[in-house]
């Protein structure tokens, strides 16, 4: 019975030839078959024994597919989390407005920093109302999302507001949002500074910076250095100046070049 149970399912098998596959470097035994029963009997096929090519292909395309939904994924949560002004959002390198050698500067500095990024060092652009310091902190982070890294993008004074808006609502809450700060690869801080003071904001903004300490983060500001140690607190200045570079950006206000 086993025997004829063998005959029937097993179909006539001879062997071709054997070699090494040069897709998978695998041992193939190419052996050609005769379908012994079914819709195709009697046809015959070729079949390659031990090569794993097809395997491969199905799991670098199953491996892409996953590749793009973490990509999108980040996307949804950088979307959904950060605080971004809309004049801001199609903001890129490409679309920087370099009119001069100082803008000029700040770009390939602020290029130069996303390529070589190592989630510790910091930065800090500085200078007059309107120069894209916003505009290149967001480029920034949409370079380094294109390489997998996860970025966020907040407002100080918006983040604040929002913080404080948790305190009565449903939604994201102060320990969820705060998390998240805490994880990224990148955090941009954008217009530091620029918060109303209160003991509230200052006892804040140093659990955010300390939270991020030996993390990268990216911060914007229009004031001096002696007016925003001034303003946010000389304990958080001196957070926000460990192991960050600087880059001040001068020009007139791109918002009021056509006027």
């Amino acid at each position: 019975m086993e025997s004829i149970k063998q005959n029937i399912t097993s179909p006539e098998q001879k062997l071709l030839q054997a070699f090494v596959c040069e897709g998978c470097h695998q041992h193939v035994s190419q052996t050609e078959l005769i379908i012994p029963s079914g819709p195709r009997e009697g046809e015959r096929v070729i079949a390659n024994y031990g090569c794993r090519c097809e395997d491969i292909k199905l799991a670098k395309a199953a491996e892409q597919k996953y590749s793009q939904l973490k990509h999108r994924n980040r996307m949804d949560r950088f979307n959904y989390y950060s605080l971004i002004n809309d004049s801001l959002k199609e903001a890129t390198f490409d679309n920087f407005d370099a009119l001069d050698s100082n803008l000029k500067q700040a770009k390939e500095k602020a290029l130069a920093y996303s390529h070589s990024f190592d989630r510790k060092q910091n930065l800090l652009l500085t200078g007059d109302y309107g120069t894209g310091k916003s505009h290149l902190s967001i480029s920034i982070t949409k370079a380094l999302m294109k390489r997998k890294y996860e970025c966020l993008f907040l407002s100080l004074p918006k983040l604040l507001t929002k913080v404080k808006g948790t305190y009565n609502t449903k939604g994201v809450t102060e320990e969820e949002l705060l998390n998240i700060i805490q994880c990224v690869d990148l955090l941009v801080l954008d217009d530091i500074g620029a918060e109303q003071q209160t003991e509230w904001s200052t006892s804040k903004l140093f659990e955010i910076l300390d939270d991020r300490s030996g993390k990268a983060t990216v911060y914007t500001t229009n004031l001096s250095s002696d007016e925003l140690k001034e303003r946010v607190s000389e304990r958080n200045f001196s957070r926000v100046m460990d192991n960050t570079n600087v880059i001040v950006i001068n020009g007139s206000d791109y918002r009021r070049r056509a006027f």
